[in-house]
C-alpha cells in the first residue's frame, strides 16, 4: 500500500473519496489498510489535515471499535 500511496496523489484520492461519500473513518481505514503503526503515522502526518482532523484523530479513526 505504500507504495500505492508515494506515487499518488493524496489529496485528490481524499477528494475522489468524499465525492464518493466516503466517511472519513473510511478515507483513513481504505489509506493505512494493514499497515503498522510507524507507517500509518506516516499517512496521517500528509492526510490529516487534508480531512481536516488531528494526527489523533486519524489515528483514533484506525482503530477498531
Amino acid at each position: 500500500m505504500d507504495e500505492i500511496l508515494r506515487y499518488t496523489d493524496l489529496a485528490h484520492t481524499i477528494q475522489l473519496a468524499r465525492a464518493h461519500d466516503m466517511s472519513d473513518r473510511d478515507i483513513v481505514r481504505a489509506l493505512t489498510g494493514s499497515m503498522s503503526y510507524e507507517e500509518a503515522r506516516k499517512i496521517a502526518q500528509r492526510a490529516a489535515p487534508l480531512l481536516e482532523i488531528t494526527i489523533k484523530e486519524f489515528m483514533e479513526l484506525r482503530k477498531n471499535n
